[in-house]
């Protein structure tokens, strides 16, 4: 893994920023020792992981397939931190002891739910491994909106202090935190043949929570009544995971300024229009049509 430090850009560079094969990333969010773990298929064993872009819903599909997992166990879900209850791959260090810079104790049998945000070709031997992966996606209008308002407020990332059009030239030259959204989608798009792999947009869990959450339930072999999907779909409704402590991030506060921009956001689709320009609009549309059309990839981009 060749690994070129101090990459940076003339607008915005993260904090101890390096690049792999041009996806740009953090130390700060992936150590170099980690991410090398990871691509060697190193790593605990989990039941299920959750793979997403950053800011299209990841939180959500944690939590659900968390549930689905542990017998629908909303107590322990408001009692425990979501971070305690799942792995963040590659915010561990190279031994997987510490997450989140805190000992990282799993629980009896081990953690059921990992996430990463890397994308696919970095997160292969993983996705070798016999498990379930529930892909997350999110319309990258939408999902840019939400990581530029991310940027913003995480000093992790480096507290953003440009335009959104700024923001948007960042994803035009391809250096945003784990690079390309396009590529992400693309990538982790060509393993959907696989019979372990699913995929969940956030425009149909927005629109119809019922119905997504019975087919994550589905696919992961997990028998639920009626009675439980709808206390599934209450528990991680948006307004109720901004509002609990367990699931609202709030403990990020020291690194997360939530008067710039909560964790838990908006919630909703569409957001774009109050953001693109003309211009940014035509270019998002033209790399839809060019690369994820042809693929039979279909977003909505407004309910």
């Amino acid at each position: 893994m060749a690994v070129e430090l101090t990459v940076g850009h003339r607008s915005h560079t993260l904090p101890k920023e390096y690049s792999v094969g041009g996806v740009v990333l953090s130390e700060r969010f992936a150590m170099p020792a980690t991410l090398q773990a990871l691509q060697r298929g190193d790593g605990p064993e989990y039941e299920v992981l959750v793979t997403t872009y950053p800011r299209s819903g990841t939180s959500r599909l944690v939590e659900i397939a968390w549930l689905l997992t542990n017998n629908i166990d909303v107590t322990g879900a408001k009692e425990i931190a979501q971070s305690a209850r799942h792995l963040f791959l590659e915010f561990c260090d190279p031994s997987f002891e510490k997450c989140y810079g805190a000992e990282c104790t799993p629980p009896p049998g081990g953690f059921n739910v990992a996430k990463t945000h890397l994308p696919y070709h970095m997160m292969k031997e993983h996705a070798n491994r016999d498990t379930k992966i529930i892909v997350g996606f999110r319309n990258p209008k939408d999902n840019l909106v939400s990581l530029y308002h991310f940027y913003r407020a995480n000093i992790l990332l480096g507290n953003f202090l440009g335009t959104f059009s700024e923001f948007f030239q960042l994803f035009k030259d391809k250096h945003l935190i784990y690079g390309d959204i396009f590529e992400f989608i693309v990538g982790w798009w060509s393993i959907r043949d696989r019979p372990n792999t699913m995929y969940v947009n956030y425009e149909d869990l927005t629109e119809d929570p019922v119905k997504e959450v019975r087919r994550m339930a589905e696919f992961l072999g997990k028998k639920v009544s009626d009675e439980d999907i709808i206390k599934i779909v209450e528990w991680t409704a948006f307004g109720n995971m901004r509002d609990e402590k367990s699931t609202n991030y709030e403990a990020l506060k020291d690194i997360l300024d939530f008067k710039i921009s909560p964790y838990m956001r908006k919630g909703t689709v569409g957001d774009w229009k109050n953001h693109f320009n003309e211009e940014e609009n035509k270019y998002i549309e033209k790399q839809y049509e060019e690369i994820c059309v042809p693929l039979g990839l279909k977003f909505r981009f407004e309910l």
